[in-house]
Order: C-alpha cells, then sequence, then structure tokens
C-alpha cells in the first residue's frame, strides 16, 4: 500500500537533576566548575549543534559506446570529442572494436587452411596508438574526461556448408561492452577468437600435443630408411608438423568456432578477464532486432539475448536503454530477476543499467551524438569519480534527441532517524520506507513514470514537464530486503535501483 508522506513530529522531554540534598557540591560546582563548563560549551556549541553532513553528489552527463576511425566509425576521435564538448558532455567513452574479424577454415587444419575477413579496428591500428590518441586528446582537453575501452564480440560459431549455401555464422553479434581498459596489453590478451598468441592455456594444452608429437618422431625415424617406409616417413612428418601447428598451445581462447554453441563459458572467460584486470564490463544491445541478416554469401544469425542477464555472472550491468525497444527491463522481467537473485544472496552483484549509443556517425539513423546519456552521481568530478559511480550504481539512463532528455533530479528512500540511500545502496529501517523522486523533462506531451518495488509496480505518476512524488510504501514484505526503481512508460528514463531492508519492530 502506497499512501501520501506524512510527517510527525517527535517531542523530546528533559528531566531536571534535583541537587538540593547536596549544597556542598552545587556551591563547588557554582563557583568553580561552572564558569568553567560555560566557557567550554561556548566555544563547543557550533560543533555540538552541528549534524553529521550528508555526502553531496554531483551530477554528470556522459556518453557510453561511441565509435572512431579507429575501427568503423566515421569520425576522427578528436571530433567525437568536440562534438561532445559542444553539446555540453564533458565525459566520453571510447569503445571501438578491440578487432573486427571472421575466419572460416577448411578441415582438417582449420587453423591453418582458411579464409579471414578482416576490417580496421583497435588491433589493426595497434592498442598502442589508440592509447596515445587517448591521452593526447586528454592532455589538450583537460575538461574532459576520456575513458578508453572496447566493444568486443567474444565467440562465434559456425553451422552450414559453404557449398550449400547456407553456411551461417551464429552469436557474433553478442556484444561485450568493455571499460576501462588502459594498458595496452589489456587488449592483446582478452580470451577471444583470434587474438594474440597466449600463454594462458599453454600447460593445459600441452598434454595434447602428445597425439602429434609421437608420429612425428616416428616419421624422422622412418625417413632414414628406404622405399615406401620413408615415403611414410614424409606423410608423417608433414602431416604432424601441421598438425602441431594447427592444434596451437598458444591459442588466445579455448573455444573453437566449429564445435557449436557453447554456451556462457567463452562470454564468462572474457567477463572474468575484464574484473581480473580492472575493468568494468556490461553486456550490449541484449535484444538488438539485427542480428538475423544476410552478410555477403554467408548469414549471420545473433537472435535477442536477454537470457544471458542471468546466465552469466560477475558483469557489471548491461545496456538498459539504447536504439532498439527492449523487454528486459520491463517490471518482472530479466532485470527484475536478476535483482531478486541478489536480495536473496544468490548472487554476488546486482548488474545496473547504462545507456549505450553504438555511436558510428552524427545523424545516422536520425540519431545525434548525445541521444543516450548516462547520468552519474560523482562525488569527485574526476575519471576516478565517474568510474566509482558506474561501478556502484549511482546513475541512470535517458533517451533524449541530442540536446534534451528526461532527467532525474533527485530520487532516493528514507528509513529511520531519515537514513538516506540513494541509487545503488542500501538502506535499512524498522519504520515503512519513504519514497522520493522528482523527474523532470522538457516537453510538451505528459510522462508517465511507474514505481517499481521487486519487479513489480506499486504506483503510477503523471504529469506534464514534471512529476514529483513523496509517499510511504506501506505494503513493503517485512524481513527480506528489496529495492525500488523507477522507470517512464515510453521508455526514455531508467533508474537504477534504491535496496532497502525493512524490519518490523
Amino acid at each position: 500500500m502506497i499512501r501520501p508522506l506524512s510527517i510527525r513530529k517527535n517531542t523530546i522531554e528533559t528531566e531536571r537533576l534535583d541537587n538540593s540534598h547536596r549544597p556542598f557540591l552545587r556551591t563547588r560546582t557554582t563557583t568553580f566548575i561552572r564558569p568553567f563548563i560555560t566557557v567550554v560549551f561556548f566555544f563547543m556549541l557550533p560543533v555540538l549543534t552541528q549534524a553529521e553532513p550528508t555526502k553531496q553528489y554531483r551530477s554528470v552527463a556522459g556518453l557510453i559506446d561511441l565509435r572512431t576511425s579507429f575501427s568503423d566509425g566515421a569520425h576522427s576521435m578528436e571530433d567525437v570529442v568536440k562534438m561532445a564538448r559542444q553539446r555540453g558532455f564533458r565525459v566520453v567513452f571510447m569503445n571501438d572494436h578491440d578487432r573486427i574479424a571472421l575466419s572460416y577454415g577448411v578441415p582438417p587444419f582449420r587453423r591453418i587452411f582458411r579464409y579471414k575477413k578482416r576490417f580496421p579496428s583497435i588491433m589493426a591500428h595497434t592498442p598502442e596508438a589508440y592509447l596515445a590518441e587517448v591521452e593526447r586528446l586528454s592532455k589538450k582537453y583537460p575538461d574532459t574526461m576520456i575513458i578508453p575501452g572496447c566493444i568486443t564480440s567474444p565467440f562465434y560459431y559456425w553451422t552450414g556448408s559453404w557449398f550449400k549455401k547456407n553456411l551461417t555464422v551464429h552469436d557474433y553479434d553478442r556484444k561485450l561492452l568493455i571499460i576501462n581498459f588502459t594498458e595496452p596489453e589489456h587488449y592483446d590478451q582478452i580470451p577471444i577468437i583470434g587474438n594474440k598468441p597466449s600463454l594462458r592455456y599453454t600447460v593445459s594444452l600441452l598434454p595434447g600435443l602428445t597425439l602429434f608429437v609421437v608420429p612425428l618422431v616416428i616419421g624422422f625415424i622412418l625417413l632414414k630408411w628406404k622405399g615406401k617406409f620413408r615415403y611414410m616417413g614424409v606423410f608423417l612428418v608433414v602431416f604432424s608438423t601441421l598438425a602441431i601447428f594447427d592444434y596451437n598451445p598458444f591459442r588466445s581462447s579455448l573455444y573453437s568456432p566449429y564445435k557449436g554453441d557453447q554456451g556462457m563459458n567463452p562470454y564468462q572467460e572474457v567477463i572474468d578477464y575484464v574484473r581480473k584486470c580492472g575493468g568494468l564490463v556490461f553486456w550490449n544491445y541484449p535484444e538488438q532486432r539485427s542480428g538475423v541478416r544476410r552478410h555477403g554469401p554467408i548469414f549471420v544469425s545473433t537472435p535477442p539475448y536477454p537470457q544471458v542477464l542471468h546466465e552469466s555472472k560477475r558483469y557489471t550491468g548491461f545496456a538498459a536503454i539504447y536504439g532498439d525497444n527492449i523487454t528486459a527491463t520491463d517490471p518482472g522481467n530479466e532485470w527484475d530477476r536478476v535483482l531478486n537473485a541478489y536480495c536473496r544472496g544468490q548472487r554476488e552483484s546486482p548488474p545496473w543499467g547504462i545507456s549505450t549509443a553504438d555511436f558510428h556517425e552524427d545523424g545516422r539513423l536520425g540519431l545525434k551524438l548525445g541521444a543516450f546519456p548516462t547520468t552519474f552521481l560523482v562525488s569527485k568530478l574526476s575519471v576516478k569519480g565517474v568510474l566509482e559511480a558506474m561501478e556502484k550504481g549511482r546513475m541512470y539512463c535517458s533517451r533524449g534527441d541530442g540536446e534534451v532528455w528526461p532527467k532525474l533530479e533527485h530520487f532516493h528512500v528514507c528509513g529511520e532517524d531519515d537514513e538516506k540511500a540513494i541509487m545503488g545502496e542500501t538502506v535499512t529501517t524498522s519504520r515503512f520506507p519513504r519514497i522520493y523522486f522528482r523527474v523532470s523533462v522538457e516537453s510538451q506531451e505528459p510522462m508517465t513514470v511507474i514505481l517499481i518495488r521487486g519487479g513489480k509496480v506499486i504506483a503510477t505518476f503523471t504529469g506534464q514537464a514534471y512529476v514529483e512524488a513523496t509517499c510511504i510504501d506501506q505494503g513493503i514484505p517485512p524481513g527480506i530486503t528489496t529495492y525500488y526503481r523507477i522507470m517512464d512508460t515510453r521508455m526514455h528514463l531508467t533508474s537504477n535501483p534504491i535496496f532497502v531492508r525493512y524490519k518490523e519492530f
């Protein structure tokens, strides 16, 4: 049950101390101690009456998921930074493709005899050049925070046949967005198909080499013989050498594109690698509609994949607002399913929502740079402050026209003694939580905002130009951890959750 907030005044009674039966003490206090107490109290009064300050946060809007000419973007990195600055953004996340490449090999040596198509990317230009440009622009525009990272396709697999004209690559468009990769080796060692050689799996792969080393040794022995044995030796040496190179104990990924769907394992490996490197990682476009199409002589098939939100773990969050319609954020769907699992203690951390732009060119598909801002609540206006807000969920997502978008002016939940929690935080209370929020937008169209608790809509608010609410949730179930989040029904604004532990007296 939701009802308007009522304010109850507290009364405090004081009790006098009667010292009439102790005249000596009263005299000594009056004569010697009382003047001292008066002086101390006078100087300590400002300290004693000062309430503990509430931590203040500053709102700063940023743009995530930006492509430049380092991969398949139309603009240089500097042009993107200039455009962002002109439109009032001082936080930009560069997320060029780490690599854009597909390869299809012919058995039995698929890694050696293969057709490979490669396009411009960070790895093609080198990570050193990419990060050097980020550093150069950061120095040239010191008032703009440029945070490097990439977008990656961790895994794909093939079905069909080239000769039957039904060759299909699956799940190539399942994307992970990587934030805050600041070292070249971070990019070199991402465990994806086709990346640079790695020693990560060499020890575990060495036993498999014995299948080819033994025939190789036999082949060298047979080379010393004559006749058909010598020809057999040549065959074994050539075949075993090719097999060893094809086996490749220095591969960048354990997962083969010729063994079908391999579940979450290839993606979870990338997620864990990113977190180990100190980066943040988000599932991108979980319900994109462009993943099933024909691409030249092959077919591409990546159906919507919102189920990855609960099939994977330890990722930072996901794209809650982007260019396609999304249902994972609807009340009771995948996001709420994962958030409730976190509240029950079944997940280590909650996933946060961000806005992602898939920006390639200004005006492409009618969308300008700035159409998908994520607004951070930062304690300090710095790269570290933005990344901290991002990791802890102090942010909300919006969609606009590049200049105007819905703004969440405030959203917090109060417990007893006015203890307050904002997005990403938790409040514990033994009285009904009080929810406050205000959403504003420069539009003549009415806005409807829903308040969600634990995946269920508990209140709806409508307004024009702004929607403001102050209410008490009297229907919150006791003894559990739950959360509140808000979103507008047009899906142009989505908050991150505030967690509440409600315990009855």
